[in-house]
C-alpha cells in the first residue's frame, strides 16, 4: 500500500483543530444542557450527515455488518467513554482532560499484547512507566489538590484503546463509514434512553447538583440551543472523518505523533475562554505524557520497518 504522509498529516492535525473545538463547544454548554442532550442530538444529526454524504458520492449505504456482537459491545463502550470524558471535563481545565485522554496509546500498545499477541519490548515498557508517572504528576494523588474526577480520562484512555483493537479486529469487513454508523446509532440510542429517565428534570434538583451535566432535564432555550447542537455535530463528525481518514492514506506510526496537537489548541481554549494556566506539575506530567507517547510511536515505527525489512529479506 502506498501512503501519503504529506495529505494524512494535514488531515490529521485539521481532525484535531476540529476535534477541539467541538470539545470546547460541549464544556461551554455543560452549564447548560445536559450532557446526554448533546450526545442524542450529535449521533442522530451525525447519522443523516454521513448518509447522506454517502448519497451524494454515490456510495453505498451499508446498515448490516459482519461482526454484530463486536459492533454492540464497541458502541456500549464508545458511549461510555464519551459520556465519562465530558463529564470529567466539565470537572478540571479542559487541556488537564485532554492530557489525561492521551496516555491512550500506552493502552493500545498494552492491550494488543492480548488483541494480537504483540511483541512489546523493554524500551517501550521502560518509556510507558514515565508516561504513567505523567499521570502522577497532573492527579497529585498524595496532596490535598487531589481530584478523584481526574482519574476518569484515565479510565477513558483504557476504554478508548480497547475501542481501538475492536475497529483494528473489524476492519476486515467493514468500511469507515459502517463503523462511525454504528457508533452513532447506538450513542443515540443510549442517550435516548438517558434522556428518558433524567430529561423530564426529575433529578434535576440540589441533591444531585455534583452531576447536574447528568441529571439536568433537556430543554431548548431557543435558536441558540439548536445552533450550538448543530455546531457540536459538524464539529464532532467532521473531525473524526478527517482523523479517520487520515490513517486510512496515510502510515500511522507516521502520523501518529500529530495527534498531540490537541493539546495545544486545548490549552489556548482553555486560557481564552476560562483563564485556565497550568501549574508546574500539571506542566511536567504533560511533557511527560507527550515525551513517553512520541517516542512511543517512534519506537512502533522502527519496528514496522524492522518487520518489513524481514519480510522483504524472505
Amino acid at each position: 500500500m502506498v501512503h501519503n504522509n504529506r495529505r494524512g498529516t494535514l488531515f490529521l492535525v485539521l481532525g484535531m483543530t476540529v476535534i477541539s473545538i467541538q470539545d470546547m463547544l460541549i464544556k461551554l454548554l455543560s452549564d447548560d444542557l445536559s450532557i446526554f442532550q448533546i450526545l442524542f442530538f450529535r449521533s442522530t444529526l451525525g447519522i443523516i450527515y454521513i448518509i447522506l454524504f454517502q448519497k451524494i458520492t454515490r456510495q453505498p449505504v451499508i446498515l448490516t455488518t459482519a461482526y454484530p456482537a463486536l459492533a454492540i459491545l464497541r458502541g456500549l463502550m464508545f458511549f461510555f467513554a464519551y459520556s465519562a470524558f465530558f463529564f470529567a471535563q466539565s470537572k478540571m481545565p479542559i487541556a488537564n482532560a485532554t492530557v489525561l485522554l492521551l496516555v491512550s496509546p500506552f493502552f493500545i500498545t498494552i492491550l494488543s499484547i492480548f488483541f494480537f499477541r504483540s511483541q512489546v519490548g523493554y524500551r517501550r515498557w521502560l518509556t510507558m512507566i514515565v508516561g504513567f508517572c505523567g499521570v502522577v504528576f497532573i492527579c497529585q494523588p498524595t496532596t490535598g489538590e487531589f481530584n478523584s474526577y481526574y482519574l476518569l480520562p484515565v479510565l477513558v484512555a483504557l476504554v478508548y484503546a480497547a475501542v481501538v483493537n475492536i475497529t483494528k479486529m473489524t476492519s476486515d469487513k467493514e468500511t469507515l463509514y459502517q463503523q462511525v454508523l454504528y457508533l452513532c446509532f447506538i450513542t443515540g440510542l443510549l442517550s435516548g434512553l438517558m434522556g428518558l429517565l433524567f430529561g423530564d428534570g426529575r433529578f434535576d434538583t440540589a441533591e444531585y447538583s455534583e452531576i447536574v451535566f447528568i441529571t439536568r432535564a433537556w430543554h431548548f432555550s431557543g435558536i441558540n440551543t439548536l445552533i450550538s447542537l448543530l455546531a457540536v455535530s459538524v464539529f464532532g463528525i467532521g473531525g473524526n472523518l478527517l482523523m479517520l481518514g487520515a490513517y486510512r492514506i496515510a502510515d500511522p506510526a507516521v502520523i501518529s505523533p500529530y495527534e498531540y496537537t490537541l493539546l495545544l489548541w486545548m490549552i489556548l481554549w482553555g486560557y481564552l475562554f476560562w483563564r485556565d494556566v497550568p501549574s508546574l506539575s500539571i506542566v511536567i506530567g504533560m511533557f511527560l505524557i507527550v515525551g513517553a507517547g512520541i517516542y512511543l510511536f517512534h519506537r512502533e515505527r522502527i519496528r514496522n520497518q524492522e518487520i518489513a525489512s524481514d519480510s522483504t529479506l524472505r
